[in-house]
């Protein structure tokens, strides 16, 4: 919240930040700003490549903290004061720097972002803001994302430095449970897919990801190895005289993790005259060098189609012949879809993604691009094997043989259903969509992830997908009626151009399939999430045809 009586010096008590606070560290990435106190500055002409960094650094930093809580309270007010100071007060000139300097202690962090305008009456714009009068140029996020943080804000220097003051709420908040006895560490190992299943639910949690033990860092977390093998087989670390000066690694680790793999930010000299440049490469370690292969060539044959700009494919830059089990894209997400939404809860924002989606999944499945398999009587036997294994899951669970016999109604229309409107053609799907494999980059684009199970099937699995997560949402922020509007925009744009449109009667039954997959997946120990998926599928289920109650009860 903006709370423009806090001082820094106020601040710097609260995180208990020692007293002188010595001389800056410069290079983010040095290990002190991993475990102990420290304090930092860095300076950059560009916001975007600034906060990637800047982001990579704190995940890690506070890797015991709730991922959602920190991206909410922490990346997202960052992300807002690093815009507002390149675009409002360094008038997007290039020329003009941005200064961060941040203080970390075991108790949080104090953030000072320093632009190089002329400043603004932050009272003045802070209560048109409270008065919800007119107070902004473009669209005003930026104070409101700022205000509702649990983070407190406040600004010095005439309007020209915002300070971000983030404390963590572990429950014992001293240094040694914050910062607790580094574990061996893990690696990002993607699971073994089975043919046609999704993996939602999905995909391996952190405690179950392989832990490596031993004094040897294995090759895909040493910088060193990785340093060399980038320098001597991807071409564009080579040309025009360029180098790899530096390279750390950034394993997704504790509750702030994510899903997309280990992060490798390189220091990269004299590229085309340029003195220095920070790159960030995300590297997904699959479980088998096969799953990396059909990874790599589908987001290459992916990225080069160029199908859609609403969601992109991320650049794969290259695999490296001494583990073949990594492929290694050349972007940086920091927000899957559900985050994203969650972070910017407005349905007018949640409309937006549904047509977004609902157009760029158009593209896709009626876009030329030749994938393996895919024959009609294989997509048959593929539903069939996807509904059965899902209804001896359903037996398998407590609840009676109501939730069988509903899903049995739903699953005859699926039965009865000519795969993609009756033409009997597979389409180029993704396979295991869902809102884990959309993420918001930082370059402020959307990205499709995770490829190895692409291939040409039934459609409406990936329209199945997409719609049981958005069931799940809008459920969890108790607004069934945004679904629905948000469905019909999403199924809208998906059949703005479609020879054979997807109806909401059909859709239904391919949302009740993925709702039914992802339940199987899940962990029963997490009774938060299975009893949010039982209670889509409910309504799932208990819908008919054309949005009507269902006649067969429970």
């Amino acid at each position: 919240m903006i709370d423009l009586s806090r001082t820094r010096a106020e601040f710097l008590a609260e995180i208990n930040a020692p007293d002188p606070l010595g001389d800056p560290v410069t290079d983010l990435t040095d290990r002190r700003a991993e475990t102990v106190d420290a304090h930092l500055r860095i300076c950059s002409h560009a916001q975007e490549p600034l906060f990637s960094l800047l982001k990579t650094v704190l995940l890690e930093r506070f890797a015991v903290v709730a991922r959602l809580e920190l991206v909410r309270d922490l990346l997202v007010p960052l992300k807002n004061a690093l815009g507002n100071a390149f675009k409002h007060g360094n008038g997007t000139d290039a020329a003009k720097a941005i200064s961060v300097e941040i203080v970390l202690t075991g108790k949080g962090a104090l953030i000072a972002v320093t632009d190089e305008g002329s400043g603004f009456d932050v009272a003045l714009t802070f209560q048109r803001f409270q008065g919800q009068e007119s107070y902004f140029v473009n669209y005003g996020a930026g104070f409101r994302n700022l205000h509702r943080a649990m983070a407190t804000v406040s600004y010095e220097n005439g309007g020209r430095t915002v300070l971000l003051c983030f404390r963590t709420k572990a429950q014992n908040e001293d240094r040694e449970s914050l910062f607790p006895a580094p574990e061996p560490l893990a690696v990002g190992i993607s699971p073994a897919q089975e043919p046609g299943v999704s993996p939602d639910g999905k995909h391996v949690e952190l405690s179950k990801r392989a832990k490596i033990s031993g004094s040897a860092l294995p090759k895909v977390l040493d910088p060193e190895w990785v340093q060399s093998s980038l320098s001597a087989e991807l071409p564009e670390f080579g040309k025009d005289g360029a180098r790899i000066e530096s390279c750390r690694v950034y394993a997704p680790s504790g509750c702030a993790g994510d899903d997309c793999g280990n992060r490798y930010v390189l220091r990269v000299a004299s590229r085309n005259g340029r003195l220095e440049d920070t790159r960030i490469l995300t590297g997904r370690v699959h479980a088998t060098a096969a799953a990396a292969t059909s990874d790599f060539k589908v987001a290459t044959k992916l990225h080069d189609a160029n199908i859609s700009n609403r969601l992109r494919i991320p650049r794969p830059v290259g695999r490296l012949s001494g583990e073949p089990s990594l492929v290694l894209y050349d972007f940086d997400p920091w927000m899957n879809l559900w985050e994203y939404s969650t972070c910017h809860s407005r349905l007018k924002t949640l409309r937006r993604i549904a047509k977004r989606i609902g157009r760029a999944l158009q593209r896709l499945h009626w876009s030329p691009i030749v994938f393996p398999g895919g024959e009609p009587e294989r997509v048959g036997e593929e539903l069939l094997a996807m509904m059965e294994r899902a209804e001896k899951h359903l037996q398998s669970l407590p609840y009676g043989p109501g939730l069988v016999n509903r899903f049995h109604a739903s699953a005859r229309r699926l039965e009865n259903r000519a795969v993609f409107g009756g033409q009997g053609i597979p389409a180029p799907i993704h396979g295991a969509l869902g809102w884990d494999c959309i993420y918001y980059g930082v370059d402020g684009r959307f990205y499709l992830y995770r490829f190895e199970t692409c291939r040409r099937s039934d459609p409406g699995l990936d329209l199945g997908g997409f719609a049981a997560d958005l069931l799940r949402f809008t459920l969890a922020n108790h607004d069934e009626e945004a679904y629905h509007i948000c469905l019909d925009d999403f199924l809208g744009n998906y059949n703005s151009e479609a020879a054979h449109a997807m109806s909401k009667d059909e859709l239904l039954t391919y949302t009740v399939l993925a709702l039914v997959e992802r339940l199987r997946r899940a962990d029963p120990s997490a009774k938060a999430g299975v009893g949010q998926l039982l209670a889509a599928l409910d309504i799932a289920l208990t819908t008919g045809p054309s949005g009507t109650e269902s006649e067969v009860s429970a």
